[in-house]
This record gives structure tokens, sequence and C-alpha cells, in this order.
């Protein structure tokens, strides 16, 4: 765990390995999308300005929803600040998502052939910024004692650290707790970033082969939310509660996602056997730059 990196001489400002991480991630993501939007004939100019836009969006409404979820008020200065595990996943990328799609209309560019170029590039930059969690020893997972399934998977961290200080408080006599290290725990940050790999492999792989626009990004879509349903969710130190047998709240919100996209997977599919040359918008038009 390394939460504090450096501090910059001079000005006292603490970098840490969440935030650096996040400004790796953004930076990595931009770059990425940026590219595989000129392979796919659309204006990267104009889309780099959207893709800030939606970062800025995106950063801002998870942090104001994580915010709201503790009971916080969205004081500029809360806002301002991004500190590791305090940011709502779900509420930021569907604002960045709809300025993303927003910005598109402005600019007469299809948002799909967009979001087919944004999607792996985001799952990309996720792997970073798990990692980065992970390191800042935040949004740890449950407990794993022996005989636990992913016992050979766990992790401890040192006093002081989120993980440490909730079991010496709530679970003074937790296997594994010392005076040093918490009980060894999930590493759910990582899971939660195999994730991501596999689904900006997707993404790729996708694109190879490609039937309509959309494809890509729903398959970006659907391996991010069955993995964080399956392995990150029931495993995360702050589950959300049952509400539907077995299955956790924020479990049945990501199926119910996961049901849209195959909807939505379908309908693309069927306008794409309707209309193919209208569905593969990736092969240019009259967005496309000129040369």
């Amino acid at each position: 765990m390394a939460p504090e990196l450096f501090t910059l001489p001079g000005l006292g400002w603490a970098i840490t390995s969440y935030g650096l991480a996040v400004a790796v991630a953004l930076v990595t993501a931009w770059l990425v999308s940026l590219l595989l939007a000129r392979r796919d004939k659309l204006p990267p100019e104009v889309l780099g300005t959207v893709f800030v836009l939606s970062a800025i969006a995106g950063l801002l409404a998870a942090r104001a929803g994580h915010l709201l979820q503790q009971g916080q008020g969205l004081e500029l200065s809360h806002l301002r600040s991004l500190p590791a595990g305090g940011l709502a996943v779900f509420g930021g990328l569907f604002a960045a998502l709809a300025v993303a799609t927003i910005g598109c209309r402005r600019f007469q560019v299809p948002t799909l052939a967009w979001l087919d170029c944004w999607a792996p590039a985001v799952a990309l930059g996720g792997v970073i910024e798990r990692v980065g969690a992970f390191f800042a020893g935040a949004d740890f997972g449950m407990y794993v004692g022996p005989g636990d399934l992913g016992h050979g998977l766990g992790v401890t961290y040192p006093a002081g650290s989120p993980a440490f200080l909730l079991h010496t408080a709530a679970f003074p006599g937790l296997p594994g707790l010392t005076e040093t290290t918490s009980a060894p725990v999930h590493p759910v940050q990582l899971y939660l970033a195999a994730t991501c790999v596999v689904a900006a492999g997707a993404g790729f792989l996708l694109r190879r082969f490609r039937r309509f626009s959309g494809q890509p990004l729903l398959a970006v879509a659907a391996v991010f939310l069955l993995g964080r349903a399956v392995v990150f969710e029931p495993l995360r130190f702050d589950a959300s509660p049952l509400t539907l047998g077995p299955l956790r709240l924020q479990q049945v919100s990501g199926l119910g996602l996961l049901l849209a996209v195959a909807v939505a997977w379908w309908m693309l599919s069927a306008r794409a056997a309707a209309q193919p040359k209208l569905a593969r918008q990736w092969e240019g038009g009259p967005w496309t730059p000129r040369a």
C-alpha cells in the first residue's frame, strides 16, 4: 500500500497513487480513443473536446453521487477533491455518456461510432484506475479466512489503512488481524481490473469483426456489468444488502442493465440486417475529415 507517492518540492502538493492513477487512466483513454477514431474515419479534433467535456462531467457526477450516498453536502471543496473510494462509478459513466451523446449531436458525428472507440479505451483506463485504488487501499474486499474460496489471493493492509481501521474498530477478534496489519481481504480492486482487461479485449477484438456500430460498445458494457455483478459486488466490504434471494441490490441493478444491453444488441442487429450500409458508420460519411 502506497497512498502517497511524493510531495512536489516548493509547492507542498502531495501526489497520491490514486490521483496519479486517475490522471494516467484519463490520458490513456483519451489517446487510445482518438487513435481508434482516426481509424474509424471520425474527426479526432472534435472528439478530443467531446472526450474532455464528458470526462469532466463524469468525474463531477461520480463525486457528487458518492457524496449524496454518504449523506454529505455538495460543497465545492468536496467536489474538487478526488479521494480513493470516493466516486460513484455508474453515476459518472451515465453522465459521461450523456455529455458524449450531446457533443456528438452538436458536431454531427454518429454517437455509436464514437462510443465504439470510447468504450474499450475507457475500459483500458479502468484497469489503471483500479490498480491505483488497490495501492491506495480503497474499495477493499470482504474478509477471507482460511478455508474460504480465494484465501490464497487474500491481501493485508498496514496500520492506518481503511481496512485496518475497520477491522480494529468493528472486528477486533478477526483471525489474522495484528497490531500492524489488517486481516486478509479479497483484492476486489484487482478482480475488477481483470474484468476491465477482459472488457477492453472484447471491445478491441469485436472492432475487427463488427457487423454494426454499437457492437463493441455493447460488448464492453456486457463484460463489465457481468464481471462486476458476479465478482466485485458480492465480495466488496461494503456490499449492498440482499434484495432478491441471494442477489444483492447492486447485482440486481447490474443484471437489469445487462438485460438492457441484450435488448439494445438485438435491436441494432435487426436494424443492421435491414440497412447494412447505414449500420457500418466506421466506414465513413459526411463527418469524415477530408484528406
